[in-house]
């Protein structure tokens, strides 16, 4: 199950029903647009290191352009881990 009451769970669904390339401020936009909720730039950032350390989600991230800012996606689940396990362990 998905738990969007969660900072974790809501960058996770944003992220993962993504079909782009996401900077941290449009997923921060993506997230208060769904979930009604203003979770900070640099808080969004320390889910995703916690999705990739902790949870075995992979996400991905590139520089955008010629700038130094990032912007990233969703690629898939390690292997062993299914959907349903990730999402029960957002909860």
């Amino acid at each position: 199950m998905d738990n969007p009451a969660s900072q974790l769970g809501r960058t996770y669904l944003a992220l993962s029903e993504s079909r782009s390339w996401l900077m941290l401020h449009e997923l921060a936009a993506e997230i208060r647009k769904r979930f009604d909720r203003l979770d900070s730039e640099a808080a969004i950032s320390a889910r995703l290191r916690d999705l990739r350390r902790h949870h075995g989600v992979r996400v991905e991230s590139r520089r955008r352009g010629g700038s130094a800012a990032h912007e990233y996606r969703l690629l898939h689940l390690a292997r062993g881990k299914s959907q349903s396990d990730m999402l029960e362990a957002l909860q």
